[in-house]
């Protein structure tokens, strides 16, 4: 059933997965079928990963592939299949590689900004280290974007202690009751205070009592 399957699918990865009812049955099928038949579909997407992150069924098959590889990378790393892990998380590197490239303008655009979130959610951290460092560019564009703000709400949520300390710092920069008011940034702020040090949310709960 899963050769069969394969075979289906086989040179027809790109073409189905901008399709409404094809793009779910990529999904369904990177789900399903074994790690080992995997890359040469995966490969179909080399030099098209952009077109279909811009693409309103394509988006969703770049966001099951991040999502279904990196998720059989960490199991592989908590089995100790070392080289497992590295095999299932190399197979989306070209993916990472194309968005790498092009941070700012994908954070920014309604399908983008979904990739760069499963990115920060799911990927292995040489891969989510890379996102972070090259999202730490573009902090304060993204702050009130309509779109972008979705993506440092997620830097916030799953980044380091350093993407939290230049975040707060663009807030009291900016300051608070400006960005309070904002639609996309008041939904930054209350992220800080969720996912923030103590000493973070002190910070932010300081600025506050300032404008009171």
């Amino acid at each position: 059933m899963k050769a069969s399957l394969k075979d289906t699918l086989a040179g027809e990865m790109l073409a189905l997965s901008l399709q409404m009812y094809g793009c779910r049955v990529v999904q369904k099928a990177l789900e399903t079928l074994d790690d080992d038949d995997l890359p040469s579909l995966l490969a179909e997407f080399h030099q098209h990963v952009l077109s279909c992150i811009h693409d309103q069924n394509g988006n969703h098959v770049m966001q099951k592939c991040i999502e279904v590889m990196s998720v059989k990378a960490k199991a592989a790393h908590d089995n100790g299949e070392i080289q497992r892990e590295i095999f299932c998380s190399g197979q989306i590197q070209f993916i990472i590689d194309d968005v790498m490239g092009n941070v700012a303008g994908l954070s920014c655009h309604p399908y983008g900004c979904r990739v760069l979130q499963r990115i920060l959610e799911h990927c292995a951290d040489p891969q989510k280290t890379a996102a972070l460092d090259e999202i730490s560019r573009c902090h304060r564009t993204l702050l009130d974007d309509q779109y972008g703000n979705y993506v440092i709400q997620h830097v916030l949520q799953f980044g380091r202690h350093s993407d939290r300390e230049s975040i707060l710092s663009i807030v009291v920069e900016s300051g608070l009751l400006s960005l309070s008011r904002q639609k996309f940034a008041s939904n930054v702020v209350e992220k800080l205070l969720k996912y923030g040090t103590p000493e973070q949310r002190n910070a932010v709960v300081r600025e506050m009592l300032k404008v009171s």
